[in-house]
């Protein structure tokens, strides 16, 4: 188990190992919930909010409306987890921006800068100015924006970085001040998680199980123990089951324990590391099959023969006919890749190993060419047919 700031390269693997299991995802998503919560309560403590001459009034969270949220996405432009009203004076309201980042390690002024906030605004997202004039009582147009806020647990590799080159060589790094740090309890945070259960059982057998109560070990052994649950659903599965199901915790514990000589969380997972390398290999010679062998040259070909010129990139298209003929060549790549699925499944439940499957598909992927083309010749007609009606 590390002691104090742990080396960054431990740090990546961590997360790396984590994400086999999605850690990364499950801890993003805990801390947008919990730290709203926070953040109302930090709100309506009336402790002093770090902008000078202004006290927020209303707190205002872009997440949990989907349709917002595509919204959001589609006008292209960077939005914040919260959008903060501020009062600084009797007629006089500003808008914040605020974001929840667990690391600070990848946030950016850019996404809290009061320049991006105005874009944003301005850009009159129609779900947006809806949602504002509902909170505020007026169209944010008529508002004032300022630079924003980070809202970041208090970990010891947050304070870090502030202090980081990584961060002074940033355009703009981030300062002090623009942190709102937050206690965290690690059992509050973590119990409702996927793959807790699997770090209070790795941490008794490294004796660190009191360790649990501090922030930092707490989600270092949840991202090893989130790992290792997402590793051993994909290492009991072949490469070509694309939903391999969830592993038990106590199951999952004992599987990797058996194949460890002396059992310790590094140890498991040094046997994962070394188990998942070996199978991002085979994962690699898979998408290589995967990917389409009709491509927007043969495309340009195909049409040629009917008449039909295109510009030599696929960029010269008008919008309307880039759509089109993109959409007709995103069908033929799923369904090679869905042909090619198939075809591993079939050979996998005979018996045969991962490797031994991928072998066979290389040598007749040759069979794959031929019916894409195919495939793509009927969608073509169909998309002329429609044409011409």
């Amino acid at each position: 188990m590390r002691t104090g700031y742990p080396a960054a390269r431990e740090l990546r693997r961590e997360r790396m190992a984590g994400n086999w299991g999605g850690a990364s995802d499950h801890i993003g998503r805990r801390w947008e919930e919990l730290g709203m919560e926070k953040l109302r309560d930090f709100v309506e403590s009336g402790a002093a909010w770090p902008a000078n001459g202004h006290v927020p009034v209303s707190t205002i969270s872009l997440a949990g409306d989907d349709a917002l949220q595509l919204a959001l996405a589609r006008s292209g432009l960077q939005s914040p987890d919260v959008i903060v009203a501020l009062q600084d004076g009797p007629d006089s309201r500003t808008l914040q921006a605020l974001d929840f980042k667990w690391n600070l390690e990848f946030a950016s002024y850019s996404q809290i800068s009061a320049d991006a906030l105005r874009a944003l605004l301005d850009r009159g997202v129609a779900p947006l100015q809806s949602l504002l004039v509902k909170q505020l009582g007026d169209g944010p147009e008529r508002l004032d924006t300022t630079d924003g806020l980070l809202f970041s647990p208090e970990l010891p590799v947050n304070r870090w970085f502030l202090q980081s080159e990584a961060n002074g060589r940033q355009e703009y790094p981030i300062e002090n001040q623009e942190v709102l740090f937050q206690k965290v309890d690690p059992a509050i945070f973590f119990q409702p998680l996927p793959g807790w259960e699997m770090a209070r059982l790795l941490a008794p057998m490294d004796r660190a199980e009191g360790q649990l109560r501090q922030l930092e070990a707490a989600e270092h052994y949840y991202r090893v123990g989130t790992g290792l649950l997402g590793a051993m659903g994909l290492l009991r599965v072949s490469v070509f089951v694309r939903q391999p199901p969830s592993p038990e915790t106590t199951e999952a514990f004992a599987w990797f324990k058996e194949r460890v000589r002396q059992p310790s969380s590094d140890a498991l997972l040094g046997y994962a590391e070394r188990m998942m390398s070996a199978r991002s290999v085979l994962v690699t010679r898979l998408k290589n099959l995967t990917r389409s062998p009709y491509r927007f040259m043969h495309l340009m070909e195909s049409l040629r023969t009917r008449g039909i010129t295109l510009p030599d990139r696929e960029e010269g298209l008008p919008q309307e006919e880039k759509e089109r003929w993109g959409e007709l060549l995103r069908r033929v790549a799923v369904e090679h890749k869905e042909a090619v699925y198939r075809a591993g499944l079939r050979l996998a439940d005979t018996g045969m190993s991962d490797p031994d499957a991928l072998t066979r598909l290389e040598v007749e992927s040759g069979r794959f060419g031929p019916r894409a083309r195919g495939h793509a010749d009927r969608l073509i007609a169909q998309a002329l047919q429609g044409s011409a009606g």
